[in-house]
């Protein structure tokens, strides 16, 4: 039994053949997702060409089909709360509005951004980069094309495409990335949204998660797609009630599925969970970019100093860290330097800093023990909801693949056993399971831990 899962990530686009039986990744074909040209647009938009992203895809798919010709479906998931507009045969009117365009951080009036208006305005807090803020600027900057009778995630925009549908459909896990979703009425809380001035009319429908969206060219069904935070759960987590999932790649997040929805918890965020229950999040928005940052702070010294670029400067931080001994002698970084959430304008912060410790070693390990506690402040939130402790962290994303010691970090600041997910592509397998489940190959989405296998460090 095999199932392809497609994964549109904001910097590659992954599609693979995931084969239940063996639990294992037959092919996977990764290429790279650019953004547009920055050139006549303003420095705080962050687009991608829609049509060109499909094309991938569909290039991609056709290879995969091509050596699996008898899989029975078709998985998708990709970037949460970016939008693109649709008109009313379900084509692209509008570029890809990632999660990282940082419009609703615009001042809408002397006291508040878009993003703030907006929340408070519909009763519900919606952070900049989430569709329903783009919009919303959108809107009243005159941005909306004028052929748009709605709007969706890009890999519901793709499932139209495959499937020649015309009406976006949406599911929970997606349509809470969007903003104003509502757990008591398992859909947008349309009042709540023309409340604040928004048509709802513009609004995809949601639908069940692993609902069938409609049959490719081939007469492969294809399925709603999912959120890539709960994908990646999905596709990584054997036993979803004892496991909190650390992921760790261009941003960063921790993940603990929560039987029902108990209200809000400080700094973290509620999203669905196929099938049930509720994804307690906590999203760092710099993540593995932290450690890239100081990479590219030691290359442009190097190459200041030698007048030559540096061909591999993460190997030489790599001697760095073991000249230091796992230490940061008191050195202690934040690595919020992209913000927060909750708060956009925060920045990093390098903190202790004494004539002992200024050093490049200590430093790289301030970084990395920094990126660990960030998430570790999410794992105490969470702690304190639960009646039986979390007993296992897997770990998933380039980051910690890429980097041992950073594991070791996790684990000794968690006190808990970690594991790594087998298959790096964990978004991508949970969308070939979230398909698997909708064909009725696998029960339910709770059982889909069964068929996959996760590698203790």
């Amino acid at each position: 039994m095999k199932f392809i899962g497609l994964d549109i990530g904001t910097t590659t686009i992954t599609g693979l053949v995931y084969d239940l039986e063996r639990k294992t990744i037959l092919h996977a074909i990764t290429e790279d997702n650019p953004y547009l040209d920055q050139k006549g647009y303003e420095e705080w938009e962050r687009l991608q060409d829609s049509d060109k992203i499909f094309l991938q895809v569909e290039d991609i798919l056709n290879n995969l089909i091509g050596w699996e010709p008898e899989v029975l479906g078709i998985g998708l998931t990709g970037q949460m709360h970016g939008i693109v507009y649709v008109d009313q045969e379900g084509k692209q009117v509008s570029p890809l509005y990632t999660w990282q365009d940082g419009r609703g951080s615009l001042a809408i009036d002397d006291s508040h951004s878009y993003a703030e208006y907006l929340s408070e305005h519909s009763g519900y807090t919606i952070t900049p980069g989430y569709g329903l803020v783009t919009h919303f600027y959108n809107l009243r900057n005159g941005h909306v094309p004028a052929s748009a009778v709605s709007f969706c995630t890009i890999a519901d925009y793709v499932t139209l495409r495959l499937t020649g549908s015309v009406v976006p459909l949406i599911d929970p896990t997606q349509a809470a990335g969007i903003g104003c979703y509502s757990f008591e009425l398992n859909d947008f809380d349309k009042a709540a949204i023309a409340a604040a001035g928004l048509d709802p009319a513009m609004l995809p429908k949601v639908v069940p998660s692993g609902t069938v969206i409609g049959l490719t060219n081939q007469g492969i069904s294809v399925y709603a797609s999912l959120g890539d935070n709960q994908s990646s759960f999905l596709g990584s987590v054997p036993h979803p009630e004892e496991t909190v999932l650390m992921n760790i790649g261009t941003g960063s997040q921790l993940s603990a599925l929560l039987p029902e929805y108990s209200g809000t918890v400080v700094g973290m965020e509620a999203r669905p969970y196929p099938g049930g229950g509720v994804l307690m999040v906590g999203a760092a928005l710099s993540g593995g970019k932290s450690y890239a940052l100081l990479e590219s702070f030691f290359r442009q010294l190097i190459a200041s100093y030698t007048g030559d670029e540096p061909t591999d400067v993460y190997s030489l931080m790599d001697q760095l860290l073991r000249n230091e001994q796992n230490e940061a002698h008191g050195l202690r970084v934040s690595p919020r330097f992209l913000g927060t959430r909750s708060d956009p304008d925060a920045r990093g912060t390098v903190e202790g800093i004494s004539l002992d410790n200024w050093t490049p070693g200590s430093l790289a390990h301030a970084f990395l023990q920094g990126m660990i506690n960030e998430l570790h402040a999410f794992f105490r939130v969470i702690n304190e909801k639960v009646d039986k402790p979390f007993e296992i962290l897997i770990g998933s994303g380039n980051a910690l693949r890429a980097n041992p010691l950073l594991c070791t970090k996790a684990q000794m600041t968690f006190g808990l056993p970690m594991k790594l997910s087998e298959a790096p592509e964990e978004a991508a397998v949970g969308a070939a399971l979230c398909a698997a489940v909708g064909s009725g190959q696998i029960a339910s989405f709770r059982e889909a831990g069964q068929f996959i296998v996760s590698l203790q460090i």
